[in-house]
């Protein structure tokens, strides 16, 4: 999901007031499609072996019953908790570029509160990589952008023939703007 900027007023975490907000993009959802998958699936086994239990066998004892509808709900509950903390984890790793900097801002619900940017003047490479039929039929691949000490790493890009362009682009602006601005001063 590539985001076009509603006004270049936007501020963020890290942000500073002389760059100009450009886009920002997610991870690809093929991200979300593992745990989604296994939680279907948990759930499908839950629920048949809730059927098998109850309606099959025909637990009587209310013990027993009451025990196994408790390990089941408890079973349920991680399940869904923890695809609740992938989706979470999915929507707060955001990667904003700037007329100035990529940035890359990971994190989690308690835990992490990661923040990497990078100059885009400073920018020496940029390889793109699609590796597979996956990747290229779907569109996303991985981006390594590359300055003199730094590397900076995005897995999972959306879209990434047009992000590549777009950052190419920018980078370049960057340059000219970085250079202008040395031989005025």
């Amino acid at each position: 999901m590539v985001s076009e900027p509603a006004n270049n007023g936007t501020t963020f975490q890290g942000s500073d007031e002389r760059e100009h907000f450009q886009f920002y993009f997610r991870q690809h959802w093929i991200r979300l499609l593992k745990p989604f998958v296994v939680t279907i699936l948990w759930t499908i086994c839950i629920i048949g072996a809730g059927y098998m239990m109850f309606l099959v066998l025909q637990v009587t004892d209310p013990q027993t019953r009451h025990g196994l509808i408790v390990a089941l709900f408890m079973i349920f509950a991680a399940v869904h908790l923890s695809f609740l903390r992938r989706l979470y984890t999915y929507f707060l790793y955001v990667i904003i570029v700037t007329d100035r900097r990529v940035h890359r801002i990971k994190k989690t619900l308690f835990a992490t509160d990661d923040h990497q940017s990078m100059d885009l003047w400073m920018f020496q490479d940029i390889h793109k990589w699609q590796h597979g039929p996956i990747q290229n039929l779907l569109g996303f691949g991985s981006l390594i952008m590359e300055a003199q000490d730094t590397t900076l790493k995005l897995h999972f890009v959306p879209r990434i023939a047009r992000i590549y362009d777009k950052i190419s682009h920018l980078k370049e602006v960057a340059r000219e703007r970085g250079a202008a601005l040395r031989r005025e001063g």
